[in-house]
């Protein structure tokens, strides 16, 4: 497998022991994705590393900038293609989940289409480069209305073998849960379903970042790398991880005004109340219930809600 015709279509040098950098042009439109291609001095595996499918994810586009620019070749076995963010557009609309171009989520159109949209031909862009990978590891955050506990989700999309790649290495992370997925729209169930494991990584929220949790975040995924054997040096191991199967997402009946009734970290019951939405009156449209068992990993902090939104998620 190999990043180098898709980079060299594009400028982007990938000689060996190099460190270059440059853009994508996703065919068909504006968009232009930063990334920086760094080839290792030793052989490895290709790993590639997105930040900001999400435009409004901020300290993983941060780790994601940090990576690719402190990264050098001798540091590397192997290649790492790093994208620092996707979603431009998203970026400096300072939108959250949508694209501005079709109002689309990004993360739901994967594996994507080369004539569709202009976040489905993004989507395929990305995909084109994931089935050039060994691994793939898409870093995100809380968007600007979302609360959520650092968590890694895994997919179980791609088979036995590739999810229990992706498991163990989601561990590696070091982030307190990590919960299997079996959606087969969002970047890493497009990656699983062409056979190649990864992870989606989840820290930060509410529109913010700071420098401790881009440090976090930048060791865990070098720890990562470690794990894999793309950099030097042994990685840490975290027994205390609590492996979660799935999680389970409430979506909201209404447009309207959110009231969550549970925080982060709660352990929850089946049948509980999560919280409601009421109108503009103070009147209430739907009140929500714990479809299961669980803890709450995601709650969405914003008054604000549309119809069809997540509002909580329960690992």
């Amino acid at each position: 497998m190999s990043f180098t015709t898709i980079l060299q279509s594009n400028n982007i040098a990938t000689s060996e022991n190099q460190k270059s950098t440059g853009f994508i042009t996703v065919p068909g439109t504006p968009v232009q994705m930063p990334c920086t291609y760094i080839s290792g001095h030793q052989p490895g595996k290709n790993i590639l590393i997105t930040g900001g499918v999400h435009g409004g994810e901020y300290p993983c586009i941060e780790t994601a900038i940090r990576l690719a620019k402190q990264l050098e070749p001798e540091d590397v076995k192997g290649t790492l293609l790093i994208i620092h963010p996707v979603n431009i557009p998203a970026f400096l609309a300072r939108l959250q989940y949508y694209g501005p171009y079709d109002g689309k989520n990004l993360n739901r159109v994967f594996p994507g289409k080369a004539l569709g949209t202009v976040s489905e031909r993004i989507a395929y862009s990305v995909h084109q480069l994931q089935k050039e990978a060994d691994f793939y590891i898409d870093l995100h955050g809380g968007d600007i209305h979302e609360a959520l506990v650092p968590f890694v989700i895994y997919s179980k999309v791609g088979g036995e073998e590739v999810a229990e790649q992706s498991r163990l290495a989601s561990a590696a992370v070091g982030f307190p849960y990590v919960v299997g997925s079996v959606s087969d729209n969002g970047s890493i169930g497009g990656a699983a379903a062409a056979g190649v494991p990864g992870f989606l990584a989840e820290l930060g929220m509410c529109g913010r970042w700071s420098e401790t949790e881009v440090e976090t975040y930048y060791s865990a995924i070098e720890n990562v790398l470690r794990y894999l054997g793309s950099v030097e040096g042994k990685a840490m191991e975290y027994p205390d991880v609590r492996f979660m199967e799935k999680m389970t997402v409430t979506k909201a009946q209404h447009d309207g005004c959110w009231y969550p009734t549970k925080s982060l970290e709660d352990s929850i019951k089946k049948g509980e109340k999560i919280g409601e939405i009421r109108d503009f009156f103070g009147n209430t449209l739907s009140e929500y219930f714990a479809e299961t068992d669980g803890l709450l990993l995601y709650v969405v902090s914003s008054l604000a809600i549309t119809q069809g939104d997540p509002l909580t998620a329960i690992g």
